[in-house]
């Protein structure tokens, strides 16, 4: 608006000068006309002399209607310019309250998350842990062995088979407290991931935001759903017949626990990029 009133002020100054410029003319033009031929008589009636003065005012109407629309086409200019900024200022708005609205939603399943660890309970030796409580408990006793700490290949699986015997035995009684853990986790983690596929958030900024998800929810968190979601294969991998047996445990009772709990530990590791994004939205759209 500053520079609007600027340019009119510009133009206004310009108009007064030609105005004046004009006026002075058609008053010394008479004297001018009669001063060449020396006598009214010659030079025609005083009132025919002002006759053309209609030229001159007609120029001064010209000029009058050349500076308005000069002043027209710089009004148009700024409310061009002004559109533009009105659409980027939308633009951004849009995006800001996007993100806002995105980034509570993913608080929503993070509380919900949160809450389904606060609900989780693992019950032994006729003692309840509940709570973040049963995740220290996993945390601390859910066996894990490692390649490369052993002799030879024979002991690393006869200590990769008692792990996983323990483990088992450990879980064997808590297999609907798990069930339900890892049902309401997959859930979660299943609708944050829909989220981010069905925004038009920039792919960085939807990666932040799973970061942040899962940052929330904490390493130890996270370390023992990752045991949890093995523990089924390492069953499978390292157990006997005979195994399932002697322990009195069932085959296949961890299935569903792995199916949700690996798809958990998947969406966490997966990084969202330029590369993998419409790859990954279409899979996510079909499960």
């Amino acid at each position: 608006m500053k520079k609007l009133r600027n340019y009119f002020k510009s133009y206004l100054q310009l108009f007064i000068v030609i105005s004046i410029l004009l006026i002075a003319c058609s008053l010394i033009y008479p004297f001018l006309v009669n001063n060449y031929f020396n006598d009214w008589t010659q030079s025609g009636t005083f009132g025919d002399t002002f006759g053309a003065l209609n030229a001159i005012f007609s120029a001064l109407t010209f000029s009058g209607l050349i500076i308005t629309l000069l002043i027209q086409r710089e009004e148009l200019s700024n409310q061009r310019t002004e559109l533009v900024l009105q659409r980027q200022e939308m633009k951004d708005t849009r995006k800001e309250f996007l993100i806002n609205r995105v980034t509570n939603l993913v608080y929503n399943q993070l509380e919900r998350f949160e809450k389904n660890i606060e609900n989780f309970s693992i019950t032994h030796d006729e003692t309840i842990y509940k709570g973040q409580n049963a995740i220290i408990f996993l945390y601390d006793n859910l066996n894990v062995t490692f390649r490369g700490v052993f002799d030879s290949h024979e002991e690393y699986l006869k200590a990769k088979k008692e792990s996983v015997i323990a483990n088992s035995v450990l879980l064997a009684n808590n297999k609907s407290e798990l069930n339900k853990f890892a049902h309401i986790s997959y859930n979660s983690v299943k609708v944050l991931n829909d989220l981010l596929f069905s925004t038009d958030l920039e792919i960085e900024e939807l990666d932040n935001l799973k970061k942040m998800f899962f940052r929330n929810i904490g390493f130890i968190n996270l370390r023992v759903i990752e045991r949890l979601s093995s523990l089924q294969s390492d069953q499978s991998e390292t157990l006997q017949t005979e195994d399932y047996i002697d322990h009195d445990l069932d085959v296949g009772v961890f299935k569903k626990v792995e199916i949700f709990l690996e798809y958990v530990i998947e969406v966490y590791k997966t990084k969202l990029t330029e590369e993998n994004f419409q790859e990954l939205k279409e899979k996510a759209e079909k499960e």
